[in-house]
This record gives structure tokens, sequence and C-alpha cells, in this order.
């Protein structure tokens, strides 16, 4: 056997569900770090170098001007990527993306990758209303009024957005609302009813290392 390590760089791009701080009290229970273990069991004659590129809070916009310094620096061979859930956000309205704005920036960023980099599309799981505090603050009343006061509804035209480009795109989807829709509480913080317990991280783990599994 030949010596020296296979180094398969993973970035994750995204906002707060793929930065993972919140939601488990252990960092080795955070999904991504559960996602390195599972792959460098599989795989032990490789590593597995994660960079968390994503920042929690960010809207698709604020993310993908982060893009040249913390996708490009890392020449990646995996791209693991989220439209942010944050692109309505009532409370700060100029952080709002306009109509067609989140298709121009995901063609951009499919656009500027460099040209060795796979992507896994993510697309954001489900929102658990009654716990989420948008459902009660003033700012988001008439926004969420088209949507039958439901933050999760509000969501699905971007997450509809994200599965099309995906496809457009032949990258692999990673649904996670589709996933998780029918226990949406089992993997959902009941503090903030969007971000993912332990149960939900540990999902999502196994979920992306199935995903990559088939792209190595």
């Amino acid at each position: 056997m030949g010596w020296g390590m296979k180094n398969i760089v993973i970035t994750l791009f995204g906002s707060s569900i793929m930065e993972g701080r919140i939601g488990v009290d252990n960092p080795n229970d955070r999904w991504y770090n559960i996602l390195q273990r599972l792959l460098s069991e599989a795989y032990p004659d490789s590593c597995f170098p994660i960079i968390n590129s994503a920042v929690g809070g960010e809207s698709t916009r604020e993310i993908m001007r982060r893009f040249d310094q913390d996708i490009l620096p890392y020449n990646p061979d995996i791209c693991l990527f989220m439209v942010g859930g944050n692109n309505h956000d009532c409370v700060n309205p100029d952080r709002i993306l306009v109509k067609g704005e989140l298709q121009n920036l995901m063609q951009d960023f499919a656009a500027r990758l460099p040209a060795k980099s796979k992507v896994v599309g993510l697309v954001i799981n489900p929102v658990v209303d009654e716990w989420h505090f948008a459902s009660t603050h003033p700012a988001y009343k008439e926004y969420l009024a088209a949507f039958n006061g439901s933050l999760d509804k509000s969501l699905e035209p971007d997450r509809e957005i994200a599965r099309a480009f995906f496809t457009k795109q032949s990258w692999p989807c990673l649904d996670l609302h589709a996933l998780m829709a029918d226990e949406p509480r089992k993997y959902v913080l009941p503090q903030d009813g969007i971000h993912l317990n332990q149960v939900g991280q540990q999902f999502f783990a196994q979920e992306s290392f199935r995903v990559i599994k088939k792209m190595l």
C-alpha cells in the first residue's frame, strides 16, 4: 500500500442550520462532525477536512457576499449548499430578497464554483409554526397572512426555487423538508421551531453521508 492519505475537502455554505451550533450541547454531536466520522470510518484511507463556511442568521444575499473568501480559497471537492432561511426577514426589511434575486444568486454560485467542485443542494427543513417567534411577531403578520399565518408555508416558494435549480444543474438534492415533513417535532427544537435537535442533527448527518457516499 502506498503512503499518503487522499484529502477530500468539503465546504458547508448556508446559514444556521448548516452552521450546526444550535441544537446540541456537545460539539461532537453537531451534524457535520458526525458526518466526518461516518466518512472516515467508511473510507479509512482518506481524510475529510470539513470547512464550515456557514453563518447563522444570514440571507442568501449575505451568504453570497462571502463566497470569494469563504469558498473559493478552499477549492472544495464537495460543497454542501443550502438556500438561506432568512430571505424574508420582516424585522429587518432591507434584507428581504426581491423577486428573481434568489435565482440570480444561485446562478452566480453555480457559475463561480471551481470546475472540480461537486455540489449537494440542500432544502431547508420544516418549521414548527407554533414554536417559532414569527407566528406571533407583529412584523410578520401581514407577510404571513398570504400563507395562512404559516412561516413554514412561506418558505415553500424558496424551497421550490431551490429544488428546480438543483434539478437543472443535475446536482443531487437532499430535501430535508420532504424527509422530515411527517414528523417535524421529532427533529426540531421546541425552543425555536426551526433549528435541528440532536435527533435532527444525527439524521441530517446520516442523510448527508448517504448522498455523499454515492458521489465518491
